[in-house]
């Protein structure tokens, strides 16, 4: 067990990486860290492209669930046939966007890998900073989101064929 740090003694190190007493620089030289901050910036932009794409797929698959179900309420379910092809659709398109938002997932952790060796780089400021969530927390996080929406998908499906089968 490691022993207590005393507050009152300055001349005590300080070992503790989330809270750094001192700045230690990056060694990355200029250019270095030039491609480093780009490389940064463009996993960011692709971790927020791809968490809107993966709403996308959730909103755009309840809208073509919604309409279909709602066609189908229109019509009166007059042709069984139509009625069929429209349910397999509609399950095809479930399977797919859950596919794109697993897809999309995989991505997006690559991406915080890449940002993390990126950042492991810099000052220990900025590691310490970058430190103060878990991984543990962030892919709670991630992973909760992802299997609420493929989980809200499927129930969907679930629901639209219910209805289908109940009229067809």
């Amino acid at each position: 067990m490691p022993k207590p740090r005393d507050p009152t003694n300055t001349d005590e190190e300080h070992t503790d990486p989330l809270n750094p007493a001192e700045d230690t620089p990056s060694e990355l030289d200029e250019t270095t860290h030039a491609e480093f901050l780009a490389i940064y910036a463009d996993a960011s932009e692709n971790l927020r492209f791809a968490k809107n794409q993966q709403w996308r797929a959730v909103l755009y698959f309840s809208l073509g669930a919604a309409v279909v179900t709602a066609y189908g309420e229109w019509t009166h379910w007059k042709d069984p046939t139509l009625a069929q092809l429209l349910l397999v659709m509609v399950w095809i398109f479930s399977l797919a966007s859950a596919g794109i938002i697993l897809s999309l997932q995989w991505w997006q952790s690559a991406e915080a890998r890449k940002i993390e060796y990126v950042t492991s780089k810099w000052s220990s400021f900025s590691f310490a900073a970058r430190k103060r969530k878990s991984k543990l927390v962030s892919d709670l996080h991630r992973y909760g989101m992802m299997i609420a929406m493929v989980l809200f998908l499927e129930l969907a499906t679930i629901a639209v064929t219910r209805i289908f089968l109940l009229n067809i």
